[in-house]
């Protein structure tokens, strides 16, 4: 797969620059805004289509389930960052229908875990739904990670903070939680 990448990305490097697209532009976000979204590849463009974003307009931010796990702040601390020194003012945590974390459970990535090969001991000291970040339902998901980013005492209180539902065929949006 890597040489497909390789050979792809050097016509797409060619492309960018006959179309004078290969100009720097800033690592900032242009709108102020973060999105805070999951990994699903149906959301892969989408998202950013959907609320009407380009390159270089917002920061994202994705993880398995779009979900602030207990006792593991890397997202907070990626927000927190983006806030405090990257411009961010806005924040959207985007939730979506059909998620796949909903479907998982304990017992399935306890078989995928043993099926390549994780040593036995290694799964018996992790609470499994707890370390994944299963969820029960998409929309609480969304008010649980918007009320645990507005309380976070990194962030100031100043920040706006929505959450929104997304249909992952149609694109559609929901507000869930807005500020």
């Amino acid at each position: 797969m890597l040489e497909e990448v390789l050979i792809y990305n050097k016509s797409f490097v060619e492309k960018r620059k006959k179309l004078s697209l290969d100009r720097e532009i800033s690592g900032h976000a242009q709108k102020g805004v973060m999105v805070f979204t999951c990994m699903d590849t149906r959301l892969v463009g989408l998202v950013e289509d959907a609320m009407g974003f380009e390159r270089g307009q917002v920061k994202v931010l994705k993880n398995a389930g779009n979900t602030i796990r207990e006792n593991c702040d890397d997202v907070l601390r990626s927000i927190a960052l983006g806030v405090l020194v990257m411009g961010i003012r806005e924040v959207y945590v985007v939730g979506h229908k059909d998620c796949g974390m909903k479907k998982l459970t304990a017992a399935k990535i306890r078989q995928a875990m043993v099926d390549r090969g994780i040593d036995e001991s290694v799964i018996a000291s992790a609470d499994l739904d707890k370390w994944s970040g299963i969820i029960d339902d998409e929309v609480e998901n969304i008010k649980q990670a918007v009320s645990t980013i507005r309380n976070y005492s990194f962030i100031p209180r100043d920040v706006v903070v929505h959450g929104l539902l997304i249909d992952p065929y149609s694109g559609e949006l929901e507000v869930v939680r807005p500020d």
